[in-house]
């Protein structure tokens, strides 16, 4: 049985897709694009449906279909739940267990960015499972997802793609591809690195690659293959990408329209189809990571050093405190000393854990982002430590290290969050030519941002007490004495 035929039986897939009249009609384009993936036969309003998505020539389409796919469309376009058809189809119906070897256990992988985004796929797979046919051939739902009477599993998993290590798998399904690594919840860094680990997997079975996403930022394996394969009727990949109402004709306009007047850089994104023209990555992974001092999880203190700290206090429930020491070194800021906070501590307890760690490296001067309220500064004074509120918000604080990155002129600790944090920022240009960097949708950026604070402080070296300026921080004998001296002359 071929997927169309498992979406038209009504003891199959069609309760799932029907309308409330138990028709199909509004889901004729994606039952385009499956044949075009599964290489079936396709009448004319078909091949006219697929030249509209695919912006090239069925009739050059592989005989037997294509190994992997992109879907590139937006908001309430019916991509999730064609992802949970799919990967249902593949697990219960395609006949991928009999690919399998004596004893091998095959997997249908189902992988989501984040848990409520699997949490969504997972609700959808298990109500197509609901009919009396497809629900004898589920053994039982367990935490990780579903396994059949065919020895297929099927398998959730939000962020993470290292749990089917060791399994074979006959199908992944990828949803929201091009938002892996923009939430601290993935543990993926990209959609080039998940794309990478997959594969290998796939090669046994030559199971299919499905990736269907909403477009985001021009970079990765997601830009990388519509730039290669759409419209391209020699392309590997079935790459379709189209607005959310050309694939669901069930969208009203007039919530497109409402996007397009709040914001309409994203709702080209989220309902048109298109890349996001305003936003680029701050900086590359590859770049950041090669500043990173492997192994170097912290440095201890030093005589002789004058150290700067620079904090970003939480600003809401969700957000984390972060903590930032470093000095100079001819010309290049040493990062010595990072620390996070997660929300749901004290603050108060938070600004007094940060005191110690900076009384380590006798520092009593902090600055910290301009957004700290009033509290801040008279919570470190408790602790002997003057509070300076930045005199530039954070994407200056952002525009001030790049030089600094890209030149090399700073060493960072190996800290896997700040790697993260650093490689996600995203450049977004606004109205007036004005240039924003900040956190992706959902992503943080809290030890980023102080991390660019302390450089900035660093490498600008502004008097504190009992210390005097100089270019790479080293001071005099005389000099470490005179600061020792008011240093501890203040703790009395």
């Amino acid at each position: 049985m071929n997927i169309i035929e498992a979406c038209k039986d009504p003891n199959l897939f069609r309760p799932f897709l029907a309308d409330e009249n138990g028709g199909l009609g509004t889901w004729f384009k994606w039952f385009a694009c499956l044949r075009g993936l599964y290489g079936m036969p396709y009448g004319p309003k078909a091949s006219n449906a697929l030249v509209l998505v695919t912006k090239r020539n069925p009739a050059h389409y592989p005989l037997e279909g294509f190994k992997s796919a992109l879907f590139l469309t937006g908001r309430r376009s019916g991509k999730s739940r064609m992802a949970a058809v799919i990967g249902a189809y593949e697990a219960a119906l395609a006949g991928n267990e009999t690919r399998l070897a004596k004893g091998e256990k095959g997997v249908v992988a189902v992988i989501a960015p984040t848990k409520n985004q699997g949490g969504i796929v997972r609700n959808y797979i298990r109500a197509i499972f609901e009919t009396p046919i497809l629900a004898r051939q589920m053994v039982r739902e367990t935490r990780e997802g579903f396994e059949l009477r065919n020895g297929i599993e099927i398998r959730i998993m939000a962020g993470d793609f290292r749990t089917v290590r060791g399994f074979t798998l006959v199908a992944a399904i990828i949803d929201e591809i091009a938002f892996f690594g923009l939430d601290e919840e993935s543990k993926v860094k990209s959609d080039t690195e998940l794309i990478r680990a997959v594969q290998p997997s796939l090669a046994t079975c030559r199971g299919k690659l499905i990736a269907i996403s909403s477009p985001y930022a021009k970079r990765g394996w997601v830009y990388k293959t519509h730039s290669n394969h759409f419209g391209n009727d020699k392309g590997k990949t079935l790459v379709v990408n189209c607005p959310s109402r050309t694939l669901n004709p069930t969208l009203p306009q007039d919530i497109v329209d409402e996007a397009m007047e709040e914001d309409a850089a994203s709702a080209r994104s989220e309902y048109l189809g298109m890349f996001r023209d305003d936003i680029a990555a701050f900086i590359g992974r590859d770049a950041v990571e090669a500043l990173v001092k492997k192994g170097r999880d912290s440095l201890l203190p030093r005589a002789r050093k004058t150290y700067w700290a620079f904090v970003d206090m939480s600003g809401g429930r969700s957000d984390d405190h972060a903590l930032a020491i470093a000095h100079m070194e001819h010309r290049t800021v040493i990062l010595d000393f990072v620390k996070r906070y997660k929300p749901g501590q004290s603050p108060y307890t938070v600004v007094r854990d940060m005191s110690e760690q900076m009384g380590r490296y006798h520092i009593k001067r902090v600055h910290g982002d301009n957004y700290a309220a009033d509290w801040v500064a008279k919570s470190f004074q408790e602790h002997n430590i003057h509070f300076t509120k930045a005199d530039r918000n954070k994407s200056a604080l952002y525009l001030e290290l790049l030089p600094r990155l890209g030149s090399g002129e700073i060493e960072l600790i190996d800290n896997e969050v700040l790697i993260d944090q650093l490689s996600n920022l995203e450049r977004r240009t606004r109205s007036g030519g004005k240039d924003i960097i900040d956190h992706a949708p959902g992503g943080h950026d809290d030890l980023a941002n102080a991390v660019a604070g302390v450089s900035c402080v660093t490498s600008k070296g502004k008097l504190r007490v009992g210390a005097l300026r100089t270019s790479d921080s080293q001071t005099t004998s005389v000099e470490f004495r005179r600061r020792w001296f008011y240093s501890h002359l203040l703790e009395t």
